[in-house]
C-alpha cells in the first residue's frame, strides 16, 4: 500500500483536532491513492477540457474552453492573466469569465491602480488565497471589495501561478462566492488539474495572441524612467520636466517614440507595458478576452446554446475579439 495512504490512515484514525469535514476530505483523499497507486487521478473533465483546448483554432475557442474551466473544479468565475512578459510581447493579455460590466468598472475606477490581488501576485512567488490579499476595509481592498460585491463577484478562491524560461509569467485566479475553507478544499482536491488546464490555455494563448519578439532598438534605463514617469503620474507632461543626463525631455521622447515604432508617448507607454519594460502594466479593455458574453465569430456559441451550457445572449452585446 502506498506510504501516503498508510499516512493518512493513521491520520484518520486520530483525528486530533479534525473536524468531520477534514476528516472526510482525508478519507477521500487516501481512498483515491490506494485506488490510483498513490497517483491522483485527473478530475475526468480534465481529458475533455485539454483535448478541447488542443482542437482550438482560434484564441475565442480558447477562451470559451477556459470560461467552462470554474464551473468543471467547482468555482464561479477564472480569470488569466499576463503579468510579466520578458522579451514576448501579446496582444491580448487577459482571458476572464467575469462579466464585462466587471471591466468596464475596472477601468473606469482605475482598480488597477491599486489592484490588491495584482499586487500580492507581484510582490509575492507561491500560491495565494483571495480573502487573504483582499483582507480588510481601508484603501485597496476596500475599494475592490466594494467594486466586486456591486457586480457580486466572489472574493474567496485561489490564485497560482505558471512561468516559463523566456520570461513570461501568468496568474490564473479561481474565484467564489462559497467560503474560504471551500476554496481551499476544491484546490486541494483539484491542484494538479488546474495547473495542466491553466499552462495549456497560456500555451495557446501565447500560440494565438503572439505578435513575435521585439527587434527594436532597446531602450537605455534613462529612456525607461521617462516612461515610467509617464505612466505612472498624474500629469503625465510633468516627466518632460525631468532632468535628463544627455539632450532634453523632448528629444528623450521622440527617441523612445522612434525606437518602440510608435506615433504618441502614450502609446509608447502601452508598448512597453507589455514587453515588460515597466513595472506598471495596466490593463486596457482591448486586452481584455471574455468568455461571455458572446464573442463575434465564437463558432462553439451555437452548440453551446443548444446544450443549455450558456445563457442566450442579445446579439447587440457581441465583441470582436480579434
Amino acid at each position: 500500500m502506498n506510504w501516503y495512504a498508510e499516512l493518512l490512515d493513521d491520520i484518520i484514525a486520530t483525528g486530533s483536532g479534525l473536524d468531520s469535514d477534514k476528516i472526510e476530505e482525508l478519507r477521500s483523499a487516501r481512498d483515491r491513492l490506494a485506488q490510483e497507486n498513490g497517483l491522483l487521478p485527473r478530475n475526468p473533465a480534465t481529458e475533455n477540457v485539454m483535448s478541447e483546448i488542443d482542437e482550438a483554432e482560434t484564441l475565442d475557442q480558447v477562451a470559451a474552453v477556459f470560461g467552462r474551466m470554474p464551473r468543471e473544479y467547482g468555482f464561479d468565475d477564472a480569470t488569466l492573466i499576463i503579468l510579466k512578459e520578458g522579451k514576448i510581447c501579446l496582444s491580448r493579455r487577459v482571458i476572464s469569465s467575469l462579466p464585462a460590466e466587471w471591466w468596464d468598472d475596472y477601468d473606469r475606477l482605475n482598480l488597477a491602480a491599486d489592484d490588491p490581488i495584482v499586487a500580492g501576485i507581484i510582490s509575492q512567488s507561491h500560491e495565494l488565497f483571495l480573502d487573504e490579499l483582499v483582507t480588510g476595509q481601508d484603501g485597496a481592498a476596500h475599494r475592490y471589495l466594494k467594486a466586486a460585491e456591486t457586480h457580486h463577484i466572489g472574493c474567496n478562491g485561489v490564485i497560482f501561478k505558471v512561468s516559463y524560461p523566456s520570461g513570461l509569467m501568468a496568474a490564473v485566479a479561481l474565484n467564489t462566492v462559497k467560503t474560504p475553507d471551500y476554496a481551499r478544499r476544491q484546490f486541494r482536491m483539484f491542484r494538479e488539474d488546474l495547473h495542466i488546464v491553466a499552462h495549456a490555455v497560456c500555451d495557446a494563448l501565447v500560440y494565438f495572441s503572439q505578435v513575435g519578439a521585439s527587434n527594436q532598438t532597446p531602450l537605455n534605463p534613462e529612456e525607461i524612467r521617462f516612461l515610467r514617469l509617464v505612466a505612472m503620474s498624474e500629469d503625465p507632461s510633468a516627466a518632460l520636466k525631468m532632468h535628463c543626463s544627455f539632450g532634453s525631455p523632448k528629444n528623450l521622447q521622440i527617441q523612445v517614440m522612434r525606437k518602440l515604432g510608435v506615433k504618441s508617448i502614450f502609446q509608447a507607454v502601452l508598448v512597453a507595458a507589455r514587453q515588460g519594460l515597466i513595472d506598471t502594466a495596466l490593463l486596457h479593455p482591448d486586452e481584455i478576452v471574455p468568455t461571455r458574453p458572446v464573442i463575434k465569430g465564437w463558432d462553439l456559441a451555437t452548440q453551446w446554446h443548444e446544450d443549455n451550457l450558456l445563457p442566450e445572449l442579445p446579439l447587440d452585446r457581441d465583441k470582436d475579439a480579434s
